[in-house]
């Protein structure tokens, strides 16, 4: 079987659904399967520093990149094309087309959604699970939420859960060390992992971690992710809260810094207030790390 799994993005910061495609793509390759990397970015296909075997270049994937993709399946001959970013191939009928939808943000908070994630789940995205012969998700919470809003046949959803990487496990003290002084983190520390956005409900950490700090002030709070939609209410609240010497925000952390700057908090939260799945919680888990987080939308099933 030939899959062709379409990649966006690992030119730029690997975001969740980025990581979700690497590691989608080194499984396949682990299990021999024959698959091709449907390359869509900026720059020449490249991830961990190396050209992409197989790799191919799309123009933008909601223009021509649709023909290249119906052109480049009969071409190689693919069975099937995988979207994980859940922009479907609509023009495709070589193939069998399968799509990841990891979550339904804009749907369920749609005050965190930005203009083209209006348009890409309210015009795109019902059309492409009219077509799609079979849609991923990874989780029963994002199942039952795209089942409620996008006209798909429920056999067609299937829930495929997500996993930690390998390379979260526990770490001794001296691994830990030299990562947490390249991003001047001392201990003992509360840790949060994601992105700094709304939906992330980081504003309420901080008002926890205030009155944590009234008791056990030797805490210190590591608040690890880029700046996303609407991120400037965690830095008022860091003012208003009189924080500003005690968070250390790192912002991008690569991939292979994280496991480090997790095995060696005492806590991790995660106080999102929506996830299609939540992989830092397991991810913090792997590593030995006690998790906080919030009982809402997927975070029960992954928390256990």
């Amino acid at each position: 079987m030939r899959v062709g799994l379409i990649h966006y993005g690992l030119d730029r910061q690997a975001s969740g659904i980025g990581r979700y495609t690497t590691e989608l793509g080194r499984a396949l390759a682990g299990q021999g399967v024959d698959f091709h990397r449907l390359w869509a970015g900026t720059r020449p296909a490249q991830a961990d520093g190396a050209v992409l075997p197989g790799a191919y270049l799309l123009p933008g994937l909601l223009t021509f990149g649709q023909v290249e993709i119906a052109w480049l399946a009969r071409r190689r001959g693919l069975n099937v094309v995988h979207d994980p970013t859940g922009a479907l191939p609509l023009l495709l009928t070589s193939a069998a087309r399968v799509v990841t939808i990891h979550d339904a943000i804009p749907y369920v908070y749609p005050q965190t959604s930005t203009r083209l994630d209006w348009l890409i789940y309210h015009v795109w995205l019902p059309l492409a699970v009219r077509q799609a012969d079979a849609v991923i998700t990874v989780s029963e919470q994002s199942r039952k939420d795209i089942l409620t809003h996008l006209p798909v046949l429920p056999e067609r959803v299937v829930v495929v859960s997500e996993a930690a990487d390998r390379r979260f496990h526990p770490m001794e003290p001296a691994e830990v060390a030299p990562i947490l002084r390249t991003y001047d983190v001392q201990q003992p520390y509360i840790l949060y992992v994601g992105a700094l956005e709304s939906r992330k409900n980081l504003p309420r950490l901080l008002e926890a971690y205030a009155l944590l700090r009234e008791w056990s002030p030797q805490w210190r709070l590591v608040i690890v992710g880029a700046r996303k939609w609407k991120f400037s209410p965690i830095f008022d609240a860091v003012q208003r809260l009189g924080l500003e010497t005690h968070v250390t925000f790192t912002g991008y952390v690569e991939d292979e810094h994280l496991p480090a700057l997790y095995a060696g908090a005492d806590l991790f939260a995660f106080p999102s207030l929506y996830e299609g799945f939540g992989l830092p919680v397991l991810e913090a888990m792997a590593c030995g790390t006690p998790v906080v987080t919030s009982n809402a939308s997927s975070l029960p099933e992954v928390a256990g």
